[in-house]
This record gives structure tokens, sequence and C-alpha cells, in this order.
């Protein structure tokens, strides 16, 4: 117990985003005894009072919003020598406010004056630094009389370390594992952002998790008390009881877009060829293969390509599981031809002159019939975009005089283009005699 000459202070300090509880004068042996608990949704906006006998007063403080950590706690406040306690990552610098019973003292906190209303002090800017600080405010009235309480505050912003996993089999046939490892002291243990092991100061960890029928994809974290997260250790173990499940098969051209579905025959089709066909399985470890070919593979997904004739193919998908069963899948592919221009008006080396319309007509032929559009470019630059393929009308300017190249492309909606170019000159109109 603090001893002073002539007069006493009841000092109380409290950490922003805490709640600020006030000491009885220091003649009161339950100032230094006890550890009293407040829920937040039980204090008033303005404080209180908690025990009875000789109640503690108690302030509310609104903080800053890191983490939505202002509201919904539960502080414990303690007299005497207190145990540290946890603040939010983003905490520094913070401000101190308490009370004090002599309006006429000044009380500073850790070297920063506090100002004084009514009472009331805060110190703002007192900084913290990572791990434990050690926060004193002290009152002096005019007289030199002083006193003064300190709390011990803890920041901890660093995650922990990487809890570890014990070999786990790649594939099994029961429902469930037990997984354990290794974790930092202080810490909880999530997997898939599920609590399996609560905080405690254990370095080891043990936690059975339900598993299904292909790949579970566990990723396991640890956590602090402050819900600073550490990297995360992830592991895969398979489930191979069934035959795989071949789905989502599609069909991609060279830039990994689907294609259409053709739909006068309901049947996949695709002007490519190879063509590369997608598709998934229930498992990382499912050996593919399309009518022989092997796939390659990622994570459940799979490309195969595969070389088509002209017309219908039929492909077979097999899928074989790490403990032997098979799947089949048969797909039907039409390889179908790329649209061709038979002419293309103007023709090469025509002359065209400034400021007279000239039309733009391409003749195609597509072998299967199907619709087809048309794209113009004049000097490598589109001036028509993909759309019907329709006579079109350009009249150049003076300024387009000389030589220009007209393309004209054509596609179907099954993949790839052909193209025909024409070289043409833009002359100045002759003057007509008078």
């Amino acid at each position: 117990m603090l001893a002073m000459a002539r007069h006493h202070h009841a000092l109380s300090i409290c950490v922003l985003l805490a709640v600020c509880g006030v000491l009885p004068p220091l003649v009161y042996a339950q100032a230094t005894n006890g550890t009293v608990t407040i829920t937040h949704e039980d204090m008033a906006a303005g404080g209180g009072q908690v025990g009875s006998g000789n109640p503690m007063n108690a302030i509310t403080v609104i903080g800053q919003p890191t983490g939505g950590l202002a509201t919904n706690g539960t502080f414990t406040l303690i007299g005497g020598s207190p145990t540290p306690t946890k603040l939010p990552a983003g905490t520094q610098p913070i401000s101190v406010e308490g009370t004090i019973d002599d309006t006429a003292a000044s009380v500073v906190v850790n070297g920063v004056v506090a100002i004084l209303t009514a009472g009331t002090f805060r110190a703002d800017g007192i900084q913290l630094v990572e791990g434990t600080n050690t926060i004193t405010a002290t009152a002096t009235d005019p007289a030199g009389n002083s006193a003064s309480h300190s709390i011990t505050v803890v920041v901890d912003t660093q995650p922990p370390a990487r809890p570890t996993v014990a070999g786990t089999p790649p594939v099994t046939t029961t429902p469930s594992y037990t997984l354990t490892g290794t974790k930092t002291p202080g810490t909880s243990i999530w997997v898939n952002n599920v609590e399996v092991v609560p905080l405690g100061d254990a370095t080891s960890w043990t936690a059975t998790v339900s598993l299904v029928e292909g790949d579970n994809v566990l990723v396991i974290t640890a956590k602090k008390a402050t819900g600073n997260e550490s990297a995360t250790n992830t592991i895969n173990i398979i489930v191979d009881n069934l035959p795989p499940v071949i789905s989502d098969i599609a069909l991609v051209d060279p830039s990994g877009t689907p294609l259409r579905i053709d739909l006068k025959t309901s049947l996949p089709k695709t002007n490519f060829t190879p063509v590369t066909i997608r598709g998934l399985v229930d498992d990382s470890l499912t050996k593919v293969e399309a009518s022989g070919v092997l796939a390659t593979r990622s994570a459940r997904s799979f490309d195969v390509a595969v070389s088509l004739l002209e017309g219908a193919n039929s492909i077979t998908i097999t899928a074989t599981s790490p403990n032997g069963f098979v799947s089949t899948k048969t797909l039907a592919v039409v390889l179908g031809t790329i649209p061709t221009i038979t002419a293309l008006q103007p023709a090469d080396g025509a002359k065209l002159y400034a400021e007279d319309a000239t039309t733009i007509q391409a003749t195609v032929s597509d072998k299967e019939q199907d619709t087809v559009q048309c794209q113009i470019l004049r000097d490598g630059i589109v001036s028509l975009d993909w759309a019907a393929c329709s006579p079109s009308s350009w009249t150049p300017a003076l300024s387009e005089r000389g030589l220009r190249t007209l393309e004209v492309r054509v596609r179907d909606d099954f993949g790839g283009f052909a193209g025909k170019q024409v070289d043409v000159y833009v002359l100045r109109k002759p003057v007509s005699p008078p």
C-alpha cells in the first residue's frame, strides 16, 4: 500500500477500448484484492458501480474502431498487481482515461500531461510497443503530495507459428481420421475455419475430422486469443471406396474458352482438332484417359487433347481411382469445317476514288450450312465487327489516298476463322472538263 504524507488521491486509469475501473481510496483492502468482471452490455454508457459495500466506480470509454473489438467484450479489472491485458492489433498510440478525487491535482501518464475535466483525466498519444508495456498515471496536488497507479498492457500483433501436422495417408477407406501435431502455447487449432482444439497452452494437439468420398482438403491454422492467425498448413486425404465420378465435361478452344453446342444435332461441335476435353473427377489422384490419351491433372480437374476426324467422333473417357475403381463416359463430338470466302469485292488491285462510295462484299461458303458472321478490317483496323455477312459501304476520305489493304474475315459458331485480303488504290477524283 502506498503511504502519502497528508492527502490521498483515489486514481483509476483505463486503456482506450477497455472499461475504466476506479480504485477506491488506498486505505481499503478491497482496492488491492479481487478480480471483477464487467460485461459490456450490462454497463450503462456513462458508467456505473460494481460490487456492494464499498463499490468500485466505472466509466465506459468509446475507443478506436479496430476490428469491432470496442463492443461486446468482457474486461477484467484487477486491484493491486494487475495481470497483463491483451489488446487487439493496431492500438498504438492510445488514449488513457481515469478519475481523480482532487480537482486541483495534475496528472501525468507515461510523461504525457493529461487534460482534467471535472474529476476525470485523459492523456492522448500514449505510445505502445510490441510486447509488454507499463502505463503509469501519477497525480500530484498543489502541496506536492502524489499517488500513482500502473497497469500492464501487452500488444500482440504477431501471428503464431504455423502448426505442424503428423504424416497422413494420401488415400484411406475410413470415414474419419485423427490428426495430430504441434502448436504454439496459447493458441487454438482450426480446421477449415472450424475450431477443433480450444485455446490452451499445450504444445501438442489432436483432432478427429470427418471425411467424404474423394478429396478432403484440410486447411489447418493456429489462432491466438487476440485473433492473430498463423500461416496455413494444408493437407489432402482421399477417401476411395467407390468408382470415380466424371462430371462437368466441356470442349474448350485453344484459348480455354468453352465451345458452344450445336442445337441442331444436340452434339458438341468444334472446328478445332485436336480439341481439348476438360472435366472433373472427385479426387486428385484418379488417372484419366480419353481414347487412350492420358490427361493432365490439376487438383480435381483434367484436360486432355484428342485429335478428331471430320464429322462424328466417339470419344471414351476412362477414370481409374487410386484403389483401382473404374468409371467410363462416352462423348460424341462433331468436327466441322471453317467457312471459306470464295470471292471478295472490290477485287485486288482495284482503283477507287476518294469521296465516292464503294461496296465491300464477300461471298461465303460453309460446308455444314452453319450460320456465319463477317468482320471487315481496313489497314488492320476493325471497321465493322462481327455481324451478319451483308454488303457494307465505304466512302474513302481524301486523307485515305494511296494504297489501302482491305480484309474480310468469316467464322461460324464453332471456332476459328478464314480471311481474305485485297489491296486497293484510293485516288483523287479526276476533274470533269467544263
